[in-house]
């Protein structure tokens, strides 16, 4: 995602997606004795992100798979429907920018 400095709200979500990035980067190879207060982090920030207004549609594929997470390693029928929300919406994005040229 391009960060637009002359837009405030895309200029918020970039600067927490880049720190939920960074945090869930660090859990993966912080000690086990830091996994806490990585993950009241990572939550915090979440939580921010889930208020900040999606400055597109890459960023609603992020709030919900924040979302639904954990959610997704069953393999129950509304389970299998989440995946494959998801999968469209990252289909349609794609599709769009194959289209924007991006």
């Amino acid at each position: 995602m391009a960060v637009d400095a002359n837009n405030a709200p895309d200029a918020t979500w970039n600067t927490l997606f880049t720190k939920h990035q960074n945090l869930n980067q660090r859990l993966i190879e912080a000690p086990a004795q830091n996994h806490d207060a990585l993950e009241r982090q990572i939550a915090e920030i979440e939580d921010d992100l889930l208020g900040t207004p999606s400055p597109n549609l890459t960023a609603v594929l992020h709030k919900l798979g924040m979302l639904w997470s954990v959610e997704l390693f069953g393999i129950d029928q509304e389970t299998e429907e989440k995946r494959l929300i998801l999968e469209d919406l990252e289909g349609l994005i794609q599709a769009q920018s194959e289209l924007l040229g991006a």
